[in-house]
């Protein structure tokens, strides 16, 4: 409403740790009124409770798993919850795809990885879909053969991956050598860095994922045709998922704040978050719920000529 916002930047270099110190050094010296970030569930999970002592309201833009806002009145998110991610990739698998089996991998040291593996097998055994084995990975393992070897054993028709580039590429790379002919179908954070395509090259092509976003999906607002012509013309390049929800968590956070009479007032301001509704962000049209979740739509995406392209959109 005319006043002048101030952004404070601080790096939490991928870790909780540093997310948590960032979050308190933003609450006890900066005197913040509201926090976007952190970005993924593990480091988001590490400051919430920090801010809900602060009663100082955070958006989360892609921090999907569900634990993040549970018990968590000060903590809200502009992505989907993985209940619903792990039910769109569940549902597009036996459905779509018409895959009957799968193995699941999981990395046992990530929170998203963990919550969305755990929905996507209850979802895809309730359709009628058969888990052949669970495999367990660790962030940051490079040398995947003898599992791959044991899961090719199983001829399973789909491998879910439902974790973060550079494991994700690696996989990719180590399965095709080993001729593994599964469909792969992986979730949001696939393809969300370049390491993806670089590492993972012609191994990745054909792959399937769930994502927050799409830039080539049908545009529902007129902030999500602005949003796009000018991130393509400042970075010469499509928008990034990641990047979009980082500017809805900050739009949504200006709009609470321009129905306080006071825009600093973080209890006002954190009320305002929580009953947002049908707010045309650059994302598309968003609501919250009671929760503070985001109710909005998932994508599905298909890796061809190392780009992902965009295939369907699916509604709650």
């Amino acid at each position: 409403n005319g006043d002048s916002v101030k952004l404070i930047l601080l790096d939490n270099k991928s870790d909780k740790i540093e997310a948590a110190n960032a979050v308190t050094k933003l609450i006890t010296k900066d005197k913040v009124s509201a926090i976007i970030g952190a970005l993924t569930s593990t480091n988001t999970m590490a400051i919430t409770k920090i801010a809900e002592d602060a009663r100082i309201p955070i958006v989360a833009p892609v921090a999907t798993n569900p634990l993040v806002t549970k018990k968590r009145k000060f903590t809200s998110r502009v992505c989907f919850n993985d209940n619903f991610q792990g039910a769109v990739a569940a549902n597009f698998a036996f459905n779509d795809l018409n895959l009957k089996t799968a193995v699941v991998i999981t990395d046992v040291k990530n929170d998203y990885s963990i919550g969305i593996s755990s929905v996507f097998k209850k979802k895809y055994k309730k359709l009628g879909g058969k888990i052949l084995k669970v495999a367990k990975i660790n962030q940051g393992d490079t040398d995947f053969k003898a599992m791959l070897s044991n899961i090719k054993s199983l001829k399973p028709q789909l491998i879910f991956i439902p974790f973060y580039s550079a494991e994700v590429a690696l996989i990719a790379k180590q399965a095709k050598q080993l001729g593994i002919n599964a469909k792969f179908l992986g979730t949001d954070g696939m393809a969300g860095d370049k390491v993806f395509f670089e590492v993972g090259q012609d191994a990745v092509e054909g792959f399937y994922g769930t994502n927050l976003y799409s830039p080539d999906a049908p545009k529902t607002t007129e902030a999500s045709k602005m949003f796009d012509k000018k991130y393509r013309a400042k970075f010469k390049e499509a928008p990034h998922p990641f990047g979009v929800l980082s500017a809805e968590a900050y739009g949504v956070i200006i709009n609470a704040m321009n129905k306080c009479k006071n825009p600093t007032n973080a209890i006002c301001v954190n009320k305002n978050i929580r009953t947002t509704k049908n707010f045309k962000g650059v994302s598309g049209i968003i609501s919250l719920d009671k929760n503070g979740d985001a109710v909005r739509s998932a994508v599905i995406e298909i890796i061809k000529n190392r780009k992902s392209i965009y295939l369907k959109t699916v509604n709650p």
